[in-house]
């Protein structure tokens, strides 16, 4: 949990911010209370306030955004045919009003060929409490594509005529177009599952396990080298961008996931024993804190010398608009650096961060039990997809190893048991 040493926001809004003060008449107002004029914004300003362009009276640089943006259409949604209202954007024309909007149209257009299972499917896709919601959208690519293989190759419109052929030749298909995960089987054995829970079929699931299983390569853990991280690091230094240097040390240092690393409060960090709590939500649904090093804590002092306490959030990392970060943001920016790189980086992937965290811990003594603990892995063989055991990590593990052998032999030559030490000492006896 975060400690009492944790980064408060009011703290540093106190003393790096010093707000404008003045009024709709540009006079000081003392003991005034005045609403924030932000949509659906509650604050109440007492002096001093902030006055902005226009007359207009905000809170924060947030709420005067949203007022501007609701005010200009630069668009128009392709799901309701409505107005998309915000702040035109150079490099990408908006399509949708709302990301409500945007996954409705996609949803539509996906299942559409799936007319005579398409009620059933969005029934189940509304009902199940299988999957968390990041996983939910996989099911429904997933359920999608097998329906419209049935609907528009095989020609089947009733659930009773989907065997285990239908099921086999399907495979078949997804392999040629060059699909070899097979996350796809068991979304649709636990859909054949459910229906049968619901007495929506009566014949046998066409989905059999020994059948239709696909085995695929086990995971590799895939660290970066020391000289790629060399370079990635010279690389994410020289572009001069603060939180692009903080996000990949943390990533370096810490293991963190790229979401997890946007999704980082103020008060989850301990600037005195230099430590991160890391919230929910998690893959496994299970908070952990991390401790950081030397080059997290040198970056954070340079980050929070210019994050703008106006932000409207407590997020660590923001953008220049100001809105904090997401895994898709990290990607992105990471993704434009590294796009002319490729002789150094070969595709750069925050992710990996993680497995050279993990694997450097591990082949420098770190006990499995503790790694296992500070990257917040539920079970064993999840980690060991993380960790790569170097060449001269086993030569060196096997030398110290077979030292210890060598010098418990040459302990137990000079020992001696019980019945020698008896005969030795009978021996002696009849001697004197």
């Amino acid at each position: 949990m975060p400690s009492k040493h944790s980064i408060q926001p009011s703290t540093l809004h106190k003393t790096r911010c010093i707000p404008r003060v003045a009024s709709r008449t540009n006079q000081t107002t003392c003991g005034t209370s005045i609403p924030c004029e932000g949509p659906s914004c509650t604050e109440q300003l007492r002096q001093p306030f902030i006055r902005k362009s226009g007359g207009r009276i905000f809170c924060s640089a947030r709420c005067e955004r949203r007022e501007y943006a609701g005010r200009r259409r630069i668009g128009t949604c392709e799901h309701c045919d409505g107005p998309i209202m915000g702040i035109s954007d150079k490099r990408r024309k908006p399509r949708f009003c709302s990301r409500q909007h945007e996954r409705e149209y996609h949803e539509k257009r996906l299942l559409a060929p799936t007319e005579p299972f398409r009620a059933l499917l969005k029934e189940y896709l509304n009902t199940t409490t299988a999957y968390r919601a990041r996983t939910l959208e996989g099911v429904r690519l997933s359920l999608a594509h097998f329906f419209t293989f049935v609907v528009c190759n095989e020609h089947i419109n009733a659930l009773e005529a989907i065997r285990p052929p239908v099921v086999s030749r399907y495979i078949a298909h997804e392999r040629a177009r060059g699909i070899t995960r097979g996350a796809y089987i068991g979304h649709l054995a636990s859909f054949f599952r459910w229906l049968h829970a619901e007495e929506r079929i009566h014949s046998s699931s066409p989905v059999v396990s020994r059948i239709h299983r696909q085995r695929s390569a086990p995971a590799v853990a895939r660290p970066y080298t020391d000289n790629a991280m060399s370079a990635l690091s010279d690389l994410v230094r020289q572009s001069g961008n603060p939180v692009m240097m903080l996000a990949f040390s943390i990533g370096e240092e810490c293991g963190l996931r790229a979401g997890e690393v946007g999704n980082i409060r103020l008060g989850d960090v301990d600037l005195e024993q230099q430590k991160i709590f890391v919230r929910l939500p998690t893959k496994n649904m299970r908070t952990r804190t991390v401790p950081y090093h030397d080059k997290v804590a040198h970056y954070l002092t340079v980050w929070l010398a210019q994050r703008n306490v106006d932000c409207g959030h407590d997020h660590l990392l923001h953008g220049k608009r100001l809105g904090k970060y997401d895994t898709s943001d990290l990607a992105r920016l990471f993704r434009d650096l590294t796009s002319c790189r490729t002789d150094i980086t070969n595709g750069f992937c925050f992710h990996r961060l993680r497995h050279t965290w993990a694997t450097r811990l591990m082949n420098n003594g770190m006990e499995l039990a503790v790694l296992k603990e500070l990257g917040g892995w539920e079970k064993w063989n999840s980690m060991h997809r993380y960790i790569y055991v170097l060449p001269q990590t086993i030569r060196r593990q096997y030398e110290e190893s077979y030292t210890r052998l060598q010098e418990q032999a040459n302990g137990d030559d000079d020992a001696v048991s019980l019945f020698d030490f008896a005969l030795q000492n009978s021996k002696q006896a009849t001697n004197s």
